[in-house]
């Protein structure tokens, strides 16, 4: 099919190790099937290095397939291979705006993805969002995005999407992955992370229907100004000073010693300390 021979579609970049390949895809299947997914996803499927050994081994036992890409002359040449494999459907869309009824067919759900450089963390933003549908997510990232996700606590890439993602999801680190392995080479390094949902939250969240708006804001604040204490860092508004102070939280600590029971306190004390009508503060 001359749409997956030399083509660079929206500046992706395009495994090429086979070996790799197989290995990702043998680690994604083998978590997807412990996981009791019903389904899989996979987002930016390109030229397939991915998808192709991911149909081989799905011959064998067929679930529901759902490919995503964005680029509209490979979406095509996907449409017209797959037409016969009726466990399989392909939409052409930017993963950012498909509506969710169009991805989420059935749940559970295993995601596999080498996700562009550009719009990984905000499609990982959409999928970690779904912890009721989506219990496992194989995916590619560049390297320094991968390690904020799976950052311990008092490191440099410990960070607010360190604390939002590891509330609700276990990460492990899978392969570390050089340029060569991509055509053409980008000129960073990358790395596959393995994501499990967790079984309980560290924190719940969405107790409260203010509560996601609440912790995303709360985080975002507190890492604004990482190497300042909390007492100066956060913003000298009422909601976070008095949320500080019922907390019992060390107001001379920064945001990346705190303990994930600090975290609570805190979360627990903005939540009292803000309106009812108010998603935001």
């Amino acid at each position: 099919m001359p749409a997956f021979g030399k083509r660079r579609a929206l500046g992706q970049h395009f495994l090429r190790d086979e070996i790799l390949c197989d290995l990702i895809v043998d680690k994604f299947l083998e978590e997807a099937q412990s996981a009791g997914c019903t389904s899989l996803l996979e987002i930016g499927p390109g030229k397939g290095a991915l998808t192709f050994p991911l149909l081989q081994r799905l011959k064998k036992n067929p679930i529901p397939l759902v490919l995503c890409e964005k680029d509209r002359v490979l979406a095509q040449a996907w449409l017209e291979r797959l037409a016969p494999v009726t466990s399989c459907k392909v939409q052409e869309a930017d993963f950012l705006t498909l509506p969710e009824d169009l991805w989420l067919t059935k749940s559970p759900l295993g995601v596999l993805s080498n996700l562009p450089y550009s719009s990984g963390t905000a499609i990982l933003n959409r999928l970690a969002s779904c912890t009721q549908e989506i219990p496992v997510m194989v995916l590619m990232f560049q390297a320094e995005v991968a390690e904020r996700l799976r950052a311990e606590r008092s490191t440099k890439a410990w960070g607010s999407l360190s604390v939002w993602i590891q509330n609700c999801w276990d990460v492990s680190k899978l392969h570390r992955v050089p340029p060569g392995a991509f055509s053409p080479p980008p000129e960073v390094f990358s790395e596959v992370v393995l994501l499990r949902r967790r079984e309980t939250t560290r924190i719940n969240v969405s107790a409260d229907p203010r509560g996601p708006a609440l912790w995303q804001a709360l985080l975002k604040a507190a890492f604004a100004h990482r190497r300042k204490m909390l007492r100066s860092g956060l913003p000298h508004t009422p909601p976070y000073q008095n949320a500080l102070k019922i907390s019992g939280v060390d107001g001379a600590k920064r945001a990346e010693a705190l303990e994930w029971s600090e975290w609570e306190s805190l979360f627990q004390a903005l939540l009292s300390t803000t309106d009812v009508g108010t998603t935001s503060v």
